[in-house]
């Protein structure tokens, strides 16, 4: 299985000049895919198009030939760097799982994520709890891609670390394709099975 974006354009609405000119990049299932740039060259664009999140100017983006669909099922699924823009604030977070289809006692408990965290809000948590909140949600039978945005970036070290080997366990178990967007050259040499740099 392959997640491809193909020849995608993207400019803001109003804009003048294109974000994302001519882009092409692919992810096969079960590698992951460092997408390396500095900021503000379209990366967390060309991830929430990939995702089916936002819609190309021009281009298209493909699993296996068919388009994305769009959508909590989307078989393509984003995890983004700041989780209080990803969740409901005015629902608990048992039912911002139960939305996405995603609980499973098993893997909350393996991503440190206490029960009780269900019956509370977005804001009681700390940003390191919502993003396992965040992570959870996308880690479900029908998600064959990832695309995570900056996933630990605002995170403590030992968090960052614990984040990432949950995704990565569960992606080589799952055989899902990761596009992992970062400018940290060092974690993406320790994670990516190769790396695209976006210029």
């Amino acid at each position: 299985m392959k997640l491809e974006a193909k020849n995608i354009y993207y400019k803001y609405d109003g804009g003048k000049e294109w974000v994302l000119e001519n882009i092409s990049l692919d992810v096969n299932a079960g590698e992951v895919v460092g997408l390396i740039g500095s900021s503000g060259r379209g990366k967390s664009t060309l991830g929430k198009i990939m995702a089916g999140q936002i819609k190309a100017d021009k281009g298209e983006v493909l699993i296996d030939g068919v388009p994305v669909s769009r959508g909590i099922y989307c078989p393509v699924q984003l995890i983004y760097q700041h989780p209080e823009l990803a969740v409901n604030p005015k629902w608990k977070l048992g039912k911002t799982l139960r939305e996405t289809g995603q609980y499973d006692d098993g893997l909350r408990k393996e991503m440190g994520i206490r029960e009780e965290f269900l019956n509370r809000w977005p804001n009681e948590l700390s940003g390191g709890e919502l993003q396992r909140i965040c992570v959870m949600r996308v880690l479900k039978p029908q998600t064959r891609f990832i695309i995570a945005d900056e996933i630990s970036t605002m995170l403590d070290v030992i968090t960052q670390s614990q984040i990432w080997d949950i995704v990565l366990d569960y992606a080589k178990k799952e055989h899902i394709g990761i596009l992992a967007i970062t400018h940290n050259e060092h974690l993406a040499q320790a994670i990516c099975t190769r790396t695209v740099h976006l210029t």
